[in-house]
């Protein structure tokens, strides 16, 4: 037989036990109805607040004033290479967006500054050169040779057709915010597109630009030292492993060489004939200008259009044609990215195309009142200049930029108030 206990028994016993688990019972209700933790006191948490904060505190005020983290922060990948053409010891630097700078401070530029944004193939890409070695970074020091205060900022993509540039720098260009937009492009226009490939007409308005980054997200990157460090570890762990994925020696050269030997494999093909026809890609490209136009306009930037040199020509020898890694194919890509049937083009064809290319972009400069260089033929075609169809050595870079120079200097001269 089970004995009960006295009300005010259970309740003693129901106190003890609530003391040793830090639980209160209050003495107006049932003990068995109703029960509450108890207050922690207010001295109490005032102590852990401030242990808490003071190493926060202590953290951001020392990296303010001895090691400020900046807002985006670079990754820095070296590389080695027995490549002729390139320097074999280069250093890349990096920023969000794979966007590489010369002398580009962070926040608001300095008094009579102009800012440069370049965006092209892979010549401004430029992953065998330090950004002062690419055509963009050849061309910075020659502005600055000319007494003008620049920085400059590019980015470079490989197989990428001019819209979906538009697309994909549209976010960077608001965020960077720069005076003058130098569009190097053409190449990959003319080769990427399939033999059946069908023009969209809406095709820009349907590519996502991206959203930008959260308010509250920007803020805090700008007024916290421990957010921008929280984001350095992130990015320096992605840079570690890139540099032990990429910083073997010549593991460029084996990718190049072993891409070359591939598409010297594959059999040729005559081209395809784009003129006259209802999918003719040059009118993609041209939509590909008018949205880098409005682009530049909405963030008052002055547009300046050129045509990217290449190595292609009608009269190509062994030694350039060995270096070629263009390719075309029949039919569009598969989902998977892999390409159906990939062909060499003809030289006559791709020079053929380039050539109505850049008189199309001529006229559309022309129409639009903007600078326009063509930069293909006035580098010389030769192995000196070129590491493949548009791939530039240094000497190419370098040959660029003196031909570049005189169309973009009064641009930036304008810019600057001079």
């Amino acid at each position: 037989m089970i004995k009960h206990e006295s009300a005010a028994l259970a309740s003693y016993r129901l106190s003890e036990l609530g003391k040793r688990r830090g639980v209160c019972f209050s003495r107006r209700h049932h003990p068995l109805t109703q029960a509450q933790l108890c207050p922690v006191p207010p001295k109490l948490l005032r102590k852990i607040f401030i242990a808490l904060a003071i190493p926060f505190v202590l953290f951001e005020l020392v990296c303010w004033i001895f090691m400020p983290f900046p807002v985006e922060p670079l990754r820095a990948l070296d590389i080695s290479n027995d490549i002729p053409g390139f320097k074999q010891k280069v250093r890349v630097i990096t920023g969000a967006d794979q966007m590489r700078y010369l002398d580009w401070t962070a926040g608001d530029k300095p008094e009579g500054t102009v800012r440069i944004l370049c965006i092209g193939g892979f010549a401004t890409q430029g992953i065998l050169q330090a950004a002062e070695d690419t055509w963009w970074g050849k061309l910075h020091s020659r502005l600055k040779g000319k007494g003008l205060k620049v920085q400059t900022a590019a980015r470079g993509f490989d197989r990428t057709g001019v819209i979906l540039m538009a697309t994909l720098m549209t976010r960077t260009v608001e965020r960077l915010k720069p005076d003058v937009i130098i569009l190097n492009s053409g190449f990959d226009d003319v080769i990427i597109h399939p033999g059946d490939y069908v023009y969209d007409k809406e095709k820009f308005s349907k590519l996502p630009i991206g959203d930008p980054p959260p308010a509250w997200k920007q803020f805090l990157l700008k007024v916290s030292q421990t957010a921008r460090f929280m984001r350095y570890r992130t990015k320096d762990s992605e840079t570690n492993k890139l540099q032990n994925e990429l910083g073997r020696r010549d593991v460029y050269k084996k990718f190049f060489d072993e891409k070359r030997a591939a598409i010297q494999r594959l059999p040729r093909h005559p081209g395809f004939p784009r003129a006259g026809i209802a999918n003719d890609p040059l009118q993609e490209y041209l939509d590909g200008l008018a949205a880098f136009r409005d682009l530049a306009a909405k963030n008052n930037a002055s547009l300046i259009l050129t045509g990217e040199p290449t190595l292609f020509n009608r009269f190509m020898n062994i030694a350039e044609s060995e270096l070629l890694l263009a390719y075309i194919s029949s039919n569009a890509p598969k989902e998977d990215g892999t390409v159906s049937d990939p062909r060499r083009p003809e030289p006559e064809w791709v020079i053929s195309e380039l050539t109505r290319y850049a008189g199309a972009a001529e006229k559309f400069a022309a129409d639009n009142k903007l600078p326009w260089l063509d930069l293909n033929g006035q580098v010389d075609r030769s192995t000196t200049n070129f590491f493949s169809d548009v791939i530039l050595t240094d000497a190419g870079a370098e040959a660029a930029a003196a031909v570049i120079e005189p169309v973009v200097e009064p641009v930036v001269r304008a810019k600057a108030g001079k």
